[in-house]
């Protein structure tokens, strides 16, 4: 890959990449991890692309998934493990590390409601602006499931709005003055 095009998506793709990584993840950290091993891939396997931005956020997007699964697999052989030794506490496995990492806190609780391939598809379009066509290419999706995934994420995402915005003030730990 090109030194210019790498340079020109640190300089205006690569936060607005993080953020979309995250939004899928649900931590800014593990997201920033995961673009930074897809562009290095990029700079190393001199991969040849059209879309630079859409090919690290798939790259990045899959990478968070997958160290999620490997974290999820520690975390039950761990409780797993944890079981078994009856005669000692048992610990509840290894934090995640999934605070919210952008926007605001209702709106992170109302994309962690999705799916993560509902997460995937919301992060590429919404947050990458990324064409239904775009996205179904870059997940290995048809243009239907892009759309389906899309209308049930916004239904998804309203309802656990619409919940947080009808708590009482003093239910969201807000502060109310007289």
């Amino acid at each position: 890959m090109h030194d210019e095009a790498i340079r020109t998506f640190l300089l205006h793709d690569h936060g607005r990449v993080v953020r979309a990584v995250a939004a899928v993840c649900g931590d800014r950290e593990r997201a920033e991890d995961a673009v930074q091993d897809a562009l290095v891939d990029v700079w190393t396997k001199n991969h040849r692309t059209d879309d630079l931005t859409g090919w690290v956020a798939t790259a990045a997007i899959n990478r968070a998934r997958s160290r999620w699964r490997t974290q999820a697999a520690e975390r039950r052989a761990f409780d797993r493990l944890a079981s078994q030794a009856a005669s000692q506490p048992v610990g509840h496995g290894v934090e995640t590390g999934t605070s919210p990492v952008f926007f605001d806190a209702p709106l992170a609780e109302a994309l962690q409601e999705l799916s993560r391939s509902q997460r995937s598809v919301v992060a590429l379009h919404y947050l990458l602006d990324m064409s239904v066509a775009d996205v179904a290419a870059h997940l290995g999706m048809a243009e239907g499931t892009v759309k389906t995934h899309l209308h049930r994420a916004r239904d998804t995402m309203r309802t656990a709005l619409q919940a947080h915005s009808s708590e009482p003030e003093a239910d969201r730990g807000e502060v109310r003055h007289a």
